[in-house]
């Protein structure tokens, strides 16, 4: 993997639970790493359903290795949440490859 290649910041958070002040519980996202990665938009998809129109962009984010990155994590990169939808090892233990869909607004 070339680190020039990797020019892009963006963080990997991680879903918890937490207590209000009511003591209630609601779920908040940690910031698990913030790391550079090299981003490449894969595709995007509009359609029409339930009345509203959908958008999706599905987008690869290749960082180096960082352990326990699965798909309950997400991907926050220039104001965009994406949800990540598979976790792919790239040589051993070299990087990983994130591939990551977004809802455009």
């Amino acid at each position: 993997m070339r680190a020039g290649a990797l020019d892009r910041r963006i963080e990997i958070q991680r879903a918890e639970v937490v207590q209000d002040e009511y003591g209630q519980p609601i779920e908040t996202w940690v910031t698990v790493a913030d790391c550079a990665a090299e981003v490449r938009p894969l595709k995007g998809i509009e359609r029409f359903t339930a009345e509203q129109l959908a958008a999706h962009v599905d987008t690869r984010f290749r960082i180096r290795w960082l352990p326990d990155i699965t798909p309950q994590n997400r991907i926050v990169f220039d104001g965009r949440a994406y949800d990540v939808q598979a976790v792919l090892e790239l040589g051993r233990r070299d990087g990983l490859e994130l591939l990551a869909r977004a809802r455009a607004e």
